[in-house]
């Protein structure tokens, strides 16, 4: 488990039936602290999500509430400390949307500084379009490098 100041993340490898219930546990125990310390758990910002190489992993959780069953949302795509995660971890849209806004800020430097000479342009194109397109490349660069 992973605990952020406002969220937490819970993992497990699935290999059969026996971890899939396990998360499940992990998933009541979880919702049982919750009530027990008056932590409101919001069940509509919860979701799970499976990487696989495979096809899919018919995989389905749920929180026991007190009157109620509520099913938790299973996702494609999740975003989490600004990278978009696929199922397959190919981060093809992730990329894509670095792009884009790597060239909404190339649009913005562009239509806001009209005369400007080269060593302007190449500090705001370190300072406002850099950031964007490295931003965590340490995870998803390598992902399509051949040996």
């Amino acid at each position: 488990m992973y605990l952020y100041p406002d969220d937490a993340k819970v993992y497990s490898t699935i290999t059969c039936d026996k971890d899939h219930l396990h998360l499940q546990k992990v998933i009541n125990h979880i919702k049982e602290w919750c009530d027990q310390w008056l932590l409101p758990l919001n069940i509509n910002k919860c979701s799970h999500m499976s990487y696989t190489s495979r096809l899919s992993i018919d995989t389905a959780y749920h929180i026991n509430n007190t009157d109620s069953v509520s099913n938790i949302q299973k996702v494609d795509q999740i975003k989490d400390l600004g990278i978009l995660y696929d199922l397959h971890l190919t981060f093809k849209d992730h990329i894509q949307e670095k792009n884009n806004k790597a060239y909404s800020m190339i649009g913005l430097i562009k239509r806001n500084f009209i005369h400007m000479d080269s060593r302007t342009f190449v500090m705001l194109y370190k300072a406002l379009v850099c950031p964007h397109v490295e931003y965590a490349n340490s995870i998803w660069s390598p992902y399509k490098k051949e040996i």
